[in-house]
Formats: C-alpha cells, structure tokens, sequence
C-alpha cells in the first residue's frame, strides 16, 4: 500500500510540475505550492513569490461581472469544498500589473492525509480577445444596420424577418413590427411599369439572387398608405446562423426617375425647337446629315428632309473655302476640332440645291444622341454681313496704299536703328580693346623695366670679370638680383599673356555668332578679367556664384555681350558719385537646357518713374554724357529674341539693382 502511494505521488509530482497549464495547491487561505507554469504566467521568478498569498491578491480589485476579487474568490473556493470541483473564467493580475484571462478549475482532493484544493489555470487571453473582436463587429454591423440611411433588411424566399428604422420610414411604418413578417409583394403594387406582375417577377428576381449571391435591379414599391415610389435596390445572399438569407439595400431614387421624366420632356422640347426654329439645325452623324429642319431645307433649296438625309456636309458647300482652302480638307478641320473641342464657329461658302452659292455662319456642338456622338449643327445665312466685308476690305485697300510712305519711313527709321545697334557694339569692343591696352602697358612696362636692369647688370658683372675683379660676393648678389628680376618679368608676362588670351577669347565671341562649349563660371571670370579697367575705376568689386561644372553650348559671344553692358552700366550709372561698388552675379540651373544669372549692384539705384523704361531704345539718364540709350535695349533683345529667355528688373532708388535672367542653351554638357 505504502508502495502505490509513493508511485501516485511521484506521477503527481511530474504531472503537476511539467504540465503547460498553471497548477497549484490550496490549502487553508492560501497557496502552498506552485508549478513553474504560474510563475510564468504571473511573470515571477521563484516560488516564494506566489506560495503564502489568496487568489485575491494576483486578481484585480473588481472581476468584469462587478464583484469584488476577494468575495467572488472566496464564493467560488467555497462552491469548489461543497461541489467538489467548479469551473469558471477569472481574470488575474501579474505582479507588473498587467491583467490576463484565464479558464479555472478547482478540484478538492486530499494530500498526505489533508483536504487541499488542487488549481488549474489556463491563459485564454486570446480566445477573449476574439470574443471581443466579433462582439465590436456584430455591434458595428448592427449600428451600421440600424442607423444607415438607406433602408436595409433581411429576407428569406417567404418574409421580411429584420429591417433598420430607414426601411421602416421608407414605406411608412412606426416600428419593423409593422414590417416584420410581410413580404416583397406586400409591398408593391399589383404590376411593375413594365407590365410584369410584381407577384412573379419578385419570385424570380429572388431566386437569380440566391443563385448569383448577388443582384441590383429598379423597383416599383408601395408604402402602406398605398402611395408608390420608385426604389433601386441590391440583393446580396448572406448566411445568418447556417442559413442562407437575402441582405437587401433599398434606396429610393423617385428624384432620379423625376430628373430622367424631365430629361425626357427637355427632350421633347428640344425636337420641338428644332422643328420650328428660323435658323437651320441639322443633325451630322459619321460623316452625313442624319436630319434636319424646314429652315435647312428653305435655306438650302431643299423640297424636303428626304432629299438631305444621307448627303455629306462637302455635297452643300462650295468647292472653294476662305483662302481659297479645298472644301474637303477645310470640311475635315472644322469637323475634327468640334469633335476634340466640343464645339467650333465659323464662317462657310454654301451651296444651294440650284447651285448658287451664300456664306453661313455655322455653329457645331458635340452631343450624345442615343448613346452616340454626333454634331449639332446651327447654319445662318450671313451673305449681307459678308458683302459689308467686302465693301469694308476695298477701304482698307485704300487706307494700305496711303500708309505705304509711312511704312517705307518706319523701314528706315528700324534700318538706322540697327545702324546704332552695331555702333553700340562696336563701340563696346573699343571700350574693351582701350582697357585692354591700359592693362596691358603696367605690366609690359614692368616687365621692360627689369628687362633693361638685368642687362645692365649683366655688362658689370662682364665687366669685372674681364678686368679680373669679379669676386664671388660680386657673383652671388649678381645671382640673387638676376632670380629677383627674371621673377617679376616672369610674373608680369604671364599677367600680359592672360590679358592678351581673354581679350582674343571675348572679343572673337563678341564677333562670332557660332556655338561652342563653354565653362559657364570661367568664361564668366574671364569677361570680368577683361573689365579690370573699367571696375577699377568704380573701384567696383565683382563675386561670381557659379558652379564649376556648368558646361553649356551656347554662343558666348552673346552672354558676353549682356554681361558687359550690365557690369558697364553698374560703373557708369550705379556707382557714379560713389567711391565702391559690389556687383554679385549667381548662376543656377532651372530647367534641363535653361539657366538662371541673378545679377545684382549695391549702386543708387533706379527711380520708379525710369524703372519701367530702361530696356526701351534710346532711353538713357545721361544724354549729354555720351550715353546712347542702346545698352540695355540690346540686352534685352539677345535674351528675349536670340536666346529665348527673359529679363526682368527690380529696383529702388539708393537700394541698388537686381536684374534676373532667365536664358536657354543649345545643349547642357554637364
């Protein structure tokens, strides 16, 4: 005996300690053992973390039912001693206080000789969390049910058996008790608009949904007070509780089926007007007239409708159109731009049934006509305004022949302009040639300077040397004043060969209309190097923002050109009077072959009255000072009319100027 105890005992043992589920032992008030399970479940480390405490104290104050943790434990350990084993859900709490589900089940039994309560505990968090999930559902379906506003219900093949309160106003009803238990055919008139009764359709539009699982169809209803009304409706099949049902979505569309009635009277209107209306109306569809009204036929020479159905709009029109266009080619112009635009006007050489010809004036309106693109076309004899025209154009012959000599006089007045033009820019390459020399002269003069001391060094230094008194201190001061001297030629030539290679660079470009490439930022360095004179002036300082690797082709001769007569204005009309100046230019790319140059002065600035007129010809402040007025005229015509760009000016007096410029390129390198 004491053998098959110690047996059961050890299966115990390995039973309550390996099992998945949380056991324990209850004896008393309290837990006196654990299995690993529990911990886990509570999120403790050791035993004595749990053993010595109530079921209450790893339970949240209240259960969802309301009660208190301590009284419900204590009710359900007493039913567990009376009954010998209870089940139930509980909700306990972790010792971080996070709450869980679990499944309970107490079983009294005795151990060594004592009546314990041996726990089983079984997370069923997720199991509640599903429960939770379909409860939300079911209440969202049913609030969506009962507060839609489009009428919704349930229906088997015999009755309504659920609707919402929009179901029920739609046919009148106080309550869906009214509704509950009739069926379609309660709710209907004896016959639908088409004839069919509403007995048999019914059954048959039914059973197609039950078969399909889905349908939508138009409905004539009637309410309880008998009014009818029109109602779209959808069938869906659905299963409620192992049963197939029809979910049904009713909508009432009695405004739709007004509109559709009203359309249909616009319509009846419209073949009215377009019987009696004093213009022509015709109707072209895929090429001929498909009909027309007495007006058409009267205006054209026609005995009736039957004579112009089938013919082509080129059959009644002559063979020549405005400008003496073909008729065919004019015809299938004028027919294609009111198709893609939706309508077109204009003027049109007709041709009568006897052969005579009238312009008209024709209006061509795209509408759909039984589901069909066709044209509407309205057609007005416009033969007097035509001949007013006519009489009009004579006078404008003559009034061209007497504006013949101002024409030539205008001619000459653009001829002498573009003389002033090219003198403009001739006179800009001097200005650059004249700078260009002085620049020239200060180092070539340097350059000849050392020349002239070297040699003269070099006849003493030959001249000691024959007459035996050179010394080697006399040579190493000969060596060290030779390297000083040969540095500053060195120096100032490679100054003048910079000089002479920018000036040959912007003055060829200035004279070429050619594209090449072109370094954007160093071409631009180069065209403010050949300005050193002139910015030196104005003691004028010049930064470029640029990219290094904007690499273009374009005619550089042209960005020369606007550069310059922007940096010589600043010197000449922004900085005047002023001791320095700072120009800053910026270049940015805007699109794939189209950059932007923001050029700004600090200078005075120009005056609101001016600002407007600064790129008119000829316009210039400073008349007697020698200023043409061409400058920036000629500025503007190379951005807007060669490289297609534009050019616009922001300024204020004492604030300086800021020009943005925007240009295209022949193509972008880089």
């Amino acid at each position: 005996m004491m053998k098959e105890t110690f047996t059961h005992n050890n299966g115990f043992e390995t039973v309550f300690r390996d099992s998945k589920d949380g056991l324990a032992i209850f004896k008393g008030d309290v837990f006196v053992d654990c299995n690993q399970s529990i911990l886990d479940m509570i999120g403790a480390q050791h035993k004595d973390q749990f053993i010595n405490r109530t079921p209450d104290q790893f339970s949240p104050e209240r259960q969802p039912d309301g009660r208190t943790s301590l009284e419900k434990s204590i009710d359900m350990i007493q039913q567990c001693y009376d009954h010998g084993s209870v089940r139930f859900e509980w909700v306990h709490k972790k010792l971080n206080g996070d709450e869980f589900w679990v499944e309970v089940i107490l079983t009294k039994m005795v151990l060594d000789g004592e009546v314990v309560i041996h726990t089983s505990w079984r997370d069923i968090s997720e199991k509640k969390s599903l429960e939770l999930e379909t409860k939300i559902q079911k209440e969202t379906f049913e609030t969506l049910f009962n507060e839609s506003e489009d009428g919704l219900c349930l229906l088997t093949t015999e009755s309504y058996f659920d609707c919402n309160k929009a179901f029920s106003h739609l046919f009148g009803a106080a309550t869906k008790e009214e509704i509950v238990g009739i069926t379609p055919i309660d709710l209907s008139p004896e016959y639908q608009p088409d004839g069919r009764a509403s007995a048999e359709k019914a059954v048959e539009i039914i059973n197609t949904a039950f078969t399909k699982g889905t349908i939508r169809f138009e409905w004539m209803h009637r309410r309880l007070d008998g009014s009818e009304f029109w109602a779209d409706i959808i069938l869906f099949k659905i299963n409620v509780k192992d049963t197939d049902v029809l979910y049904a979505i009713t909508r009432d569309i009695s405004e739709k089926k007004a509109l559709q009635l009203e359309i249909a009277k616009q319509k009846e209107s419209f073949e009215t007007l377009f019987k009696e209306s004093k213009d022509g109306l015709s109707i072209i569809a895929d090429g001929l007239f498909l009909d027309c009204n007495n007006s058409f036929l009267e205006l054209f020479g026609y005995a009736n409708k039957q004579e112009v159905v089938g013919l082509t709009p080129i059959q009644v029109s002559a063979s020549l159109q405005e400008d003496n266009e073909p008729v065919e080619r004019a015809a299938e112009r004028r027919i294609s731009s009111a198709f893609e635009q939706g309508s077109a006007r204009f003027e049109w050489n007709h041709l009568r049934k006897d052969g005579s010809e009238f312009w008209g004036e024709v209006i061509l309106t795209k509408i759909m006509l039984d589901e069909k693109e066709v044209l509407y076309a309205i057609t007005r004899d416009i033969s007097e305004k035509k001949a007013l025209q006519l009489e009009i154009s004579e006078r404008n012959v003559q009034l061209n022949a007497s504006n013949a000599h101002l024409e030539e006089t205008i001619e000459n007045l653009k001829q002498t302009q573009d003389k002033l033009v090219e003198s403009e820019k001739m006179a800009s390459l001097g200005s650059l040639v004249a700078g260009v020399a002085h620049e020239i002269n200060t180092p070539v003069g340097i350059g000849l300077t050392g020349v002239s001391q070297l040699v003269e060094e070099c006849n003493g230094i030959s001249q000691r040397y024959q007459d035996g008194t050179l010394t080697e201190n006399d040579f190493e001061d000969f060596i060290h004043s030779a390297k000083e001297i040969a540095g500053i030629v060195e120096k100032n030539l490679e100054r003048t060969a910079h000089l002479v290679r920018s000036f040959k660079q912007v003055a060829v470009d200035q004279t070429s209309e050619e594209d090449r490439q072109v370094n954007i930022k160093h071409y631009f360095e180069e065209v403010v190097f050949s300005l050193a004179s002139v910015l030196r002036k104005a003691s004028a300082k010049v930064t470029i923002e640029c990219a290094e690797d904007v690499f273009v082709l374009t005619n550089p001769g042209l960005l020369s050109q606007v550069l310059t007569n922007l940096i010589v204005n600043s010197v000449n009309h922004g900085f005047k009077e002023r001791e320095t100046g700072c120009i800053h230019i910026a270049v940015s790319s805007v699109g794939e072959k189209e950059l932007m140059l923001n050029y700004k002065d600090d200078g005075k600035g120009i005056s609101k009255e001016h600002i407007s007129k600064i790129f008119d010809p000829f316009f210039t402040t400073q008349r007697g000072a020698g200023g043409t007025g061409l400058g920036l005229n000629i500025t503007y015509n190379i951005i807007t009319n060669v490289l297609g760009g534009s050019i616009v000016c922001h300024s204020e007096e004492g604030k300086g100027v800021e020009f943005i410029i925007k240009f295209k390129v022949a193509d972008r390198l880089s």
